[in-house]
């Protein structure tokens, strides 16, 4: 019976040892889990507030309804890690998984970001975590469902090489050129994220140290960084084009352009771009009015906190390079219009503008305990502090309203498109002519009900115009949302038909001789 025992406990030891790194591993992302509890519980929160609409509806825009069962372009269009990606993230547009798998990546970039900041205040953690979670480039992105955890995962890649490269020692740049490569074989505007963070990496040293030269040296180091991961993904895409026997595809290869001589133009639109994100709502970063006015708020109270700052530190060389750095940070955040045609520029390739907010809250947080002589300076600080947290948190409330209004956006185009494809299938069915062999042509463009213009805000924010009775995946849509499956005219017939002087005599949809048989299609005129 002693043996017996002593057979179980030495059993039960032997299990135990095996469940010992399982248990580690859990002690060690609860540990994790409890140092980052601000910026995480806030990302989530932000998160969930702003998009579970759209994680618990099938929201469609063009691209979302034709990409039900596959990412997109590829290979082709030089992502070929999003194609890699399939392993761990099949090809199933899955709203409530991947829209939490996308917060979830993002809120652990938040934890990275607070991390190589050493953010202290626990406010400006959360409005970080904020303003990164509800930032319209991730409305966009989230309309685009079917790439969105895979996008968010490239962010994650590009924040984990910044975090790599400025550890102490050189040799984590291999790590951090390997992470690099990865997100842009995914998602390549995100180089504008880590040139963004990296400027900002260089300011935080500044407004902690007092030496300039380890400055500029780490700076020369960051721009070789950069050079180097793009000229390994460039050097690795092509190698991957070649194994595939494929060719960049238009969408990819009309829009890449970088000359030296194109560098000063470049450099102009990406300093003219960024000042119009404030004046215009450019792209859709700033889509209200009210937006813009909190975001001019922070800035402003964010050059008084450097200026207070500066006041305090009087080294000429430290402050003319900090002033240098902080007019870098538009060019770093806007650094695709050095390479990338301007036209091709939208709301989902911006992210990298977070690192503005990064500047409000590193420059707020380096003040929280600067000593200024005199009643009238601490008041200007007091002053800038509370006008970057209240700017802050108003954004983020803007930016969750947008986020709502994009998912309510969303929706009504989709039921819309619905109600008018489920009455032009009934209006199809009773028309002489109609069979198995019947080729479909919808000619024209949709015209908006009027409330639509409510949404007119929504306009600049690429991703959340929807799904219209127009778009090119209507035959999709039919397909995968009604069940309903035709053979839609190749444009070259649509194009025939409607030069065609019987076309040209239809009335408009829905009134009666909209739909007409010409030739061998059945032809639906929209306008």
């Amino acid at each position: 019976m002693v043996g017996l025992s002593y057979g179980r406990e030495a059993f039960t030891m032997k299990e135990t040892n095996k469940s010992l790194l399982v248990e580690r591993a859990a002690a060690w992302l609860l540990s994790r889990i409890r140092e980052n509890a601000v910026p995480l519980a806030a990302s989530l929160i932000a998160g969930f507030l702003a998009y579970t609409f759209s994680f618990t509806n099938k929201l469609l825009n063009h691209d979302e309804a034709y990409s039900l069962f596959m990412k997109g372009a590829t290979v082709e269009s030089g992502r070929w890690g999003l194609g890699g990606i399939d392993l761990i993230f099949p090809n199933f547009s899955m709203p409530w998984i991947y829209g939490v798998l996308t917060i979830a990546f993002m809120a652990i970039s938040v934890c990275i970001i607070v991390r190589i900041f050493r953010i202290r205040s626990k406010l400006f953690q959360a409005l970080l975590a904020g303003c990164i979670l509800v930032f319209p480039s991730l409305t966009g992105t989230l309309a685009y469902m079917f790439t969105s955890n895979s996008f968010a995962f490239s962010f994650l890649l590009a924040v984990t090489a910044v975090y790599l490269l400025q550890r102490p020692t050189a040799l984590w740049g291999l790590p951090a050129v390997v992470c690099m490569v990865a997100s842009l074989s995914i998602y390549q505007s995100y180089i504008s994220v880590a040139a963004g963070l990296l400027v900002l990496v260089l300011i935080r040293r500044l407004l902690e140290e007092d030496d300039v030269k380890p400055v500029i040296r780490q700076g020369v180091y960051f721009l070789l960084f950069l050079i180097v991961s793009l000229a390994l993904y460039y050097a690795a895409t092509q190698v991957v084009l070649r194994l595939k026997d494929v060719r960049l595809g238009d969408y990819a290869g009309s829009r890449v352009s970088f000359r030296l001589s194109s560098v000063p133009a470049g450099i102009a639109q990406a300093y003219g771009t960024f000042f119009a994100f404030f004046t215009k709502g450019e792209a859709g970063l700033m889509p209200t009015v009210f937006s813009r006015w909190m975001h001019g708020i922070g800035i402003v109270a964010t050059v008084v906190l450097l200026v207070l700052w500066g006041t305090t530190h009087r080294q000429p060389g430290r402050l003319l390079l900090l002033a240098a750095l902080v007019a870098m940070l538009p060019l770093a955040v806007n650094c695709m219009y050095l390479f990338t045609v301007p036209e091709s520029i939208h709301t989902l390739v911006l992210y990298g503008f977070v690192s503005v907010y990064v500047l409000m809250i590193l420059a707020a947080d380096s003040c929280l305990p600067l000593s200024v002589p005199g009643k009238a300076w601490d008041l200007l600080r007091r002053f800038g502090l509370n006008a970057v947290a209240v700017s802050l948190a108003c954004v983020v409330v803007s930016n969750i309203y947008v986020a709502n209004a994009a998912s309510l956006h969303l929706y009504l185009r989709q039921e819309n498109t619905r109600a008018f494809y489920t009455a032009l299938v009934a209006d199809l069915q009773q028309t002489p002519g109609f069979d198995e062999d019947t080729c479909l042509a919808v000619i024209g463009t949709y015209r908006d009900p009027e409330f639509y213009e409510k949404f007119s805000f929504l306009q600049e924010l690429t991703g959340v115009a929807g799904i219209r009775p127009d778009s090119y995946s209507r035959q999709r849509f039919l397909e995968y949302y009604l069940g309903f499956s035709l053979t839609f005219a190749s444009d070259e017939e649509a194009a025939a038909i409607q030069s065609s002087p019987q076309f040209a005599s239809m009335p408009a949809y829905p009134y009666h001789g909209s739909i007409q048989k010409i030739g061998d299609c059945l032809v639906v005129r929209l306008s």
